[in-house]
């Protein structure tokens, strides 16, 4: 086995037990290189740790499902808000869909991942003010990029005490849309700066 199958291994075994509907804090890495058929130092060797293991293939179930999204989505005809609003939306689901693996993922993200979700709307926000007359820089795209993905994951990650503070149930598909339009209409206005 070459050193970059064990790798890919490595992270296929883990999907496949992250996916089996177990919970995650009973997997344990002894199982995943049992499966996997390579030695424990390979874990640390290409993730550091079991945590960061567990979030490469956490990002790997996550990114087939959005790569599935946008393969099949129309977005000839939609205005660029409305395709960032749809994206969200389809992230919002994915990650509740998944939601077992939220406390685990989203802290790893935010704190000791580098910064890339944002990048994933970025297009759509420079879009946006594409055909407005504004100002802004691609640094002000960036921000306001990591803004709305950095709420929008925090808040799926405190759902409970979001509801709790706010009234908004995040779980709820309407309420969800709701608190994103309220989202974009904060962070994607038309005006000059």
């Amino acid at each position: 086995m070459k050193i970059d199958s064990k790798k890919e291994q490595l992270i296929n075994t883990t999907v496949q037990l992250l996916t089996s509907n177990r919970d995650i804090s009973s997997i344990t890495a002894r199982e995943i290189i049992a499966k996997a058929n390579v030695n424990l130092a390979m874990i640390n060797y290409y993730f550091k740790s079991k945590e960061a293991l567990i979030n490469t293939a956490i990002k790997r179930i996550l990114k087939c499902h959005m790569d599935e999204y946008k393969a099949t989505h129309d977005k000839k005809n939609l205005a660029p808000r409305q395709e960032l609003k749809e994206m969200l939306m389809t992230f919002c689901d994915v990650i509740i869909l998944y939601s077992q693996f939220i406390e685990i993922s989203v802290p790893y993200i935010l704190v000791q991942e580098d910064i890339i979700y944002p990048f994933e709307i970025l297009p759509l926000i420079r879009a946006h003010y594409k055909n407005h007359d504004n100002n802004k820089t691609e640094e002000d795209y960036k921000v306001i990029a990591y803004q709305i993905t950095s709420f929008i994951q925090l808040v799926l990650l405190r759902s409970n005490a979001f509801l709790r503070y706010s009234g908004i149930d995040i779980m709820d598909s309407e309420k969800r849309s709701a608190l994103i339009d309220s989202q974009l209409d904060l962070f994607l206005v038309d005006t000059i700066k």
